[in-house]
């Protein structure tokens, strides 16, 4: 704070490094103030005048009070000899900056104006100790800290009245005062002046001083002035600007009741440090004001975050339990399907669509109840009076009510729902008062997954039941998150046999979940909870690192030459970046060349992203990867596929197979698929093959690959080998 008064300041420690030097310096001795720190105080002091300071300030060194109104000649920057006068303050007073803390000004007549004032604000060490006040104090203890200020600087002669005021836009608003009636610091302050209204304040902002040396004596044009100050007896007054990089930041302003003495040149001194420290400390507190409100403030919204809901349902439990307030509703709202949303109008507007989700829902709730973000787009609803559930479901379906209308983005309609869980705590409710906030949240969470389970645009209470079944799948789902990332998954291999030969062509690589509890679990039992819960890509790629990684071995072997390795792709792989770099990546490194690998793809995959697809997979086909549609006949659009994309195979879905040879419109359906795939040049594979009649009746109309528990079933990685290096040393077997 000390960097704000007009004279030069400099602070030194114990072995006369400098350890502090205000801006003042620069105008005065044309030093820059950064430079100066860490150089010796005695290379800027007259040789002839150095030892004598020097004994001075060490006898006073530890002790209140120090020499001052002394002048001693200092070295500027042109290397001019300056006399200036100084005053120190050594002792307890000094140690924010160092041992000992040094005030400079210029040796002129107008010091003898100010030697009384000077003598009394840094003699009596104000100045430190009015920056001191500032020093430490946070944002909260802000207020208190302008009434301490007030308080020492209220020794001023002739002062009955001291206030400070800051600027807001077109007025000044009061922040403190003090009155010597009372001696201590001004009651509720409300009092603010629109600028246009008062020409001292118009003057003010003009970053002027203003002394009214008698209140009588305005001009004419001052009519507020010598209203206000009349009904308080005021009768001089002083005046300082406070600034803000060069902006009128507000004022600190001294007045006097005594018409015998005035306010002069003396108590400006006072006025002008205090105003530059408290306009420091101002600026300082108005920073400090504002990141505390960021830090508990969402920065793409601006609603409450996570950290301001936790404080508040915190506050909330305990008025509950104190009783204060009869109970609390908690509910948590998921956005359906935004993700979607999100990604198609891609990121820029998903966010803007947030912001606009987020301005309508709290013009919608009440009065007593709050909006939070708790990340994504999951907002969070504290309703802190809620007397029992049912007031907590009417109020939370007040606010998710404002959704109906659709919003507006880029010029089209967006229609939006919501999910919601809700969950109540009072002192009457039948399962008894819960009053930790985190365990009212984890209902609240699970009621709203309940609720996204059931299709979304749903509103769904806290239940002991089907808490403990949303509990169960959660914890599922984290296993299955750590199984992903650890050693819990495995690659098993099924076999795709030549039907007329008995070689194995092929084989597709089949995910498998070791799970602790419920031993060896097939993809069926997991994949879509791994589509649910964002872990089916490093899924995937980890199936596909790993039978690559398997082929490689095999072909350096020579067991698989004439191989291809059938491996299932996701439609959110499909649609990650980066997937065609990546599967370039993991062939080089297991050395197998890209005709070996068969990417498989369901039509409810390429239905995702159509056009996106598309691009993909005539990248992969130029590298040479062969391409296939899995469970053919069971989409919507097979033939359209067929159509537009490069494919190179087909695999016929057990549905078509499991009726053969009996079911005249399953022979009707592969027949016709068989003829289609030799017309488009690709190949035809039939799954599900469990008996011979199903192998006979394949064969007999043309289609000769297939895969099967008749043939062989998933093996692990060891067994599949075996069987392979078996096949190679005796081809019969």
């Amino acid at each position: 704070m000390l960097a704000h008064v007009d004279e030069a300041v400099v602070a030194c420690d114990a072995d006369w490094a400098i350890t502090f030097a205000s801006p003042s310096v620069r105008p005065m001795l044309g030093y820059d103030p950064e430079a100066v720190v860490g150089r010796s105080l005695v290379d800027f002091l007259h040789p002839d005048e150095v030892e004598e300071l020097l004994e001075s300030l060490l006898r006073w060194a530890g002790r209140p009070g120090a020499p001052r109104g002394q002048v001693q000649r200092v070295r500027n920057a042109g290397g001019d000899w300056v006399p200036l006068r100084y005053d120190t303050v050594t002792g307890a007073a000094a140690e924010p900056l160092g041992s000992i803390i040094i005030t400079l000004r210029e040796d002129s007549a107008v010091y003898a104006q100010r030697a009384d004032a000077l003598q009394r604000l840094v003699g009596e060490e104000r100045i430190v100790e009015l920056a001191s006040i500032f020093a430490a104090v946070d944002a909260d203890g802000f207020d208190d800290a302008l009434d301490e200020a007030l308080v020492l600087l209220s020794g001023l002669e002739w002062v009955t009245r001291l206030s400070i005021w800051r600027s807001e836009p077109l007025r000044v608003v009061l922040l403190a005062s003090w009155e010597a009636a009372v001696n201590q610091p001004g009651g509720e302050l409300s009092a603010s002046v629109r600028l246009e209204s008062s020409w001292m304040m118009r003057r003010l902002a003009q970053l002027e001083e203003v002394h009214i040396a008698s209140v009588d004596h305005l001009p004419d044009d001052c009519a507020m002035e010598r209203e206000l100050f009349g009904s308080w007896g005021v009768h001089s007054v002083l005046a300082v600007p406070m600034y803000r990089a060069g902006a009128f930041n507000g004022l600190v302003m001294a007045e006097s009741t005594f018409a015998g003495g005035g306010l002069g040149a003396g108590q400006i001194v006072a006025l002008r440090a205090a105003a530059n420290i408290v306009s420091a400390a101002l600026v300082r507190h108005d920073v400090e004001v504002e990141l505390a409100r960021r830090a508990r403030s969402d920065v793409l919204t601006g609603l409450p975050n996570r950290w301001a809901f936790a404080d508040a349902l915190a506050s909330a439990t305990e008025d509950v339990a104190s009783l204060r307030s009869p109970g609390v509703g908690v509910a948590m709202v998921d956005i359906d399907r935004f993700k979607m949303v999100n990604d198609a109008l891609g990121h820029g507007a998903g966010d803007r669509l947030l912001g606009d989700i987020a301005t309508r829902l709290a013009g919608a709730v009440p009065p007593e109840s709050m909006i939070a973000r708790l990340g994504g787009d999951e907002l969070l609803l504290l309703h802190p009076v809620a007397a029992t559930l049912d007031d907590a479901v009417a109020a939370t379906r007040e606010v998710l009510a404002a959704l109906e209308p659709p919003f507006e983005v880029g010029g089209h309609p967006v229609a939006l729902t919501a999910s919601a869980g809700v969950v109540h705590s009072g002192a009457g409710d039948a399962a008894g008062f819960v009053a930790d906030p985190e365990e009212l949240l984890r209902r609240a969470h699970l009621a709203m997954y309940r609720a996204k389970e059931r299709g979304g645009d749903q509103l769904e209470i806290d239940d002991e039941a089907a808490r403990a079944s949303v509990s169960q799948r959660l914890r599922r789902e984290a296993e299955l998150r750590a199984a992903v990332e650890g050693d819990g998954l495995v690659v098993h291999y099924q076999a795709e046999w030549d039907l007329l030969s008995g070689r194995i062509i092929g084989a597709e690589a089949l995910a498998r979940w070791e799970h602790p509890v419920d031993g060896l679990l097939a993809a069926g039992e997991f994949i879509p909870m791994a589509e649910e819960c964002g872990v089916v890509v490093p899924l995937g790629e980890r199936v596909l690192e790993d039978a690559c990684a398997a082929l490689g071995r095999w072909r350096a072997a020579g067991l698989a030459d004439d191989f291809v390795l059938r491996v299932n792709v996701s439609a959110l792989q499909l649609r990650r970046d980066g997937l065609v770099a990546r599967l370039q990546a993991v062939l080089r490194e297991a050395h197998v060349p890209a005709d070996a690998l068969c990417v498989e793809l369901t039509e409810s995959t390429l239905l995702a992203d159509p056009e996106r697809s598309v691009a993909v997979l005539e990248e992969l086909r130029a590298l040479g990867v062969g391409l296939a549609i899995d469970d053919f006949g069971t989409g919507f659009s097979s033939m359209l596929y067929l159509k537009r994309l490069p494919l190179t195979s087909i695999k016929v879905d057990r549905a078509f197979v499991m009726g053969l040879p009996d079911d005249t419109r399953d022979r009707a359906i592969v027949g016709s698929t068989v003829e289609l795939a030799s017309a488009l040049g690709v190949s035809i594979t039939a799954e599900g093959v469990e008996d011979l009649r199903q192998r006979d009746a394949l064969v007999a109309m043309g289609c000769t690959r297939a895969q099967g528990f008749l043939l062989s079933e998933p093996e692990s990685d060891a067994d599949f080998t075996r069987r392979l290096d078996l096949a190679a040393t005796d081809p019969a077997a």
